[in-house]
């Protein structure tokens, strides 16, 4: 990924702008060391590692149920992530990026509260 200001996660958060690895230093994200990880037995990970993935939209089954279950648990935040990851998937990480205003930590949001 060669957008500065940008980190998508395996699940399609801005690691690049969250508190606990730019600012906390509590993880490396999700391309970082799992012991240095802040949800370092987090599903999708482990799924995307065990697969050989870097991001869930490369999944066959994407969206899966995990992730539709994550879209759907109230925080406004991962439901958008997880649409925002289905326009990556159409039209490839590079070119979502570059149709990005700026970086946020909740693709899609200036400020991210949860």
């Amino acid at each position: 990924m060669s957008k500065e200001g940008w980190d998508i996660s395996v699940c399609g958060l801005n690691c690049a702008q969250c508190g606990l690895l730019a600012v906390e230093k509590m993880c490396n994200g999700c391309r970082g060391p799992s012991d240095k990880h802040w949800s370092p037995g987090c599903k999708f990970l482990t799924c995307a590692r065990t697969n050989q993935l870097t991001y869930c939209f490369e999944c066959n089954e994407f969206p899966c149920n995990e992730l539709e279950a994550f879209a759907n648990d109230g925080y406004e935040h991962h439901r958008l992530t997880v649409e925002n990851m289905k326009k990556m998937r159409e039209v490839g990480l590079e070119t979502w990026l570059d149709q990005q205003s700026e970086p946020v930590f909740c693709p899609g949001w200036t400020k991210c509260s949860d």
